[in-house]
């Protein structure tokens, strides 16, 4: 005998199911999940049971480690292996790690041996939650361990400068400390700057960002502050569809590290003829 098609839930039914599963997830792990008004009621108890699903492994869920997560692969020591054969097998161990629902990533170049070393000797210890579900992943950044404050500081400089010579760049104001100076030494803030910006960028069409090389880059470690001077290339067009004029601009910024246990930097004083 055929199976009857389950026919599908009116929208008030949907609703009706949609504020009975937020009073669940209210009542059970004390959680007001709200969603916005513009997401149709199928999608919304799509995500809703997803939610629930999640809350509910992981209330069950135990800590294990990240070895014991990924199902307690045979590998070779570090100190066993030559550099092709630890390419080979960090290789073959981030590729099990991402199937199993571990992402890991590393930012900043670093050796193949630092990594497979840190990977076997060091997140394969970290604690995790036993928790397995589809698109449910626990992921890890080699830097949050081992800090690469060059890497840092030239990410930071990087979004600086694309927000002051790039018209298109957004600008991030979490890279622009509260208080800062001017290039005379003079207090000044991100309104200031933001200001100046603003009224470089009024003469033309657009302004691009081409490259930047770096003169000098020196990080005072102990003391959390970074000084850097860089020639920045960038193109303004005056008109729409003319051509582009080319310019070379000295930078000087100065730097100094938001948290010193996390990795961002903020600019605390611009040295320009423009800014």
């Amino acid at each position: 005998m055929a199976k009857r098609k389950r026919s599908k839930k009116t929208q008030e039914e949907l609703n009706i199911e949609n504020q009975f599963l937020k009073l669940k997830m209210m009542a059970e792990f004390g959680e007001n999940f709200v969603v916005t008004d513009n997401l149709p009621a199928n999608f919304e108890n799509h995500l809703l049971r997803r939610v629930l699903y999640f809350h509910q492994n992981y209330k069950s869920s135990r800590k294990i480690t990240v070895y014991q997560f990924i199902g307690e692969p045979p590998y070779n020591h570090v100190h066993d292996m030559n550099g092709r054969e630890i390419k080979r097998e960090l290789k073959k161990l981030l590729r099990l790690m991402a199937q199993k629902g571990v992402n890991f990533e590393v930012l900043a170049p670093t050796p193949d041996r630092d990594i497979y070393r840190f990977v076997t000797e060091e997140l394969f210890k970290e604690k995790i939650d036993e928790v397995r579900m589809k698109g449910w992943t626990n992921d890890f950044i080699y830097e949050d361990y081992h800090p690469n404050l060059e890497y840092d500081v030239k990410n930071a400089v990087y979004y600086v400068l694309s927000a002051l010579f790039d018209a298109q760049f957004p600008f991030f104001d979490d890279y622009f400390a509260e208080e800062m100076q001017d290039a005379l030494g003079l207090t000044t803030d991100i309104e200031e700057i933001t200001e100046k910006v603003q009224d470089f960028r009024k003469d033309y069409n657009d302004v691009i960002l081409v490259d930047y090389d770096f003169i000098k880059l020196k990080i005072y470690k102990s003391a959390g502050q970074a000084r850097v001077l860089c020639d920045v290339t960038y193109k303004t067009q005056k008109v729409r569809g003319r051509r582009t004029a080319r310019h070379v601009q000295t930078v000087e910024l100065f730097l100094k590290q938001h948290n010193r246990t996390n990795s961002l930097w903020q600019v605390t004083r611009i040295i320009s003829d423009i800014f």
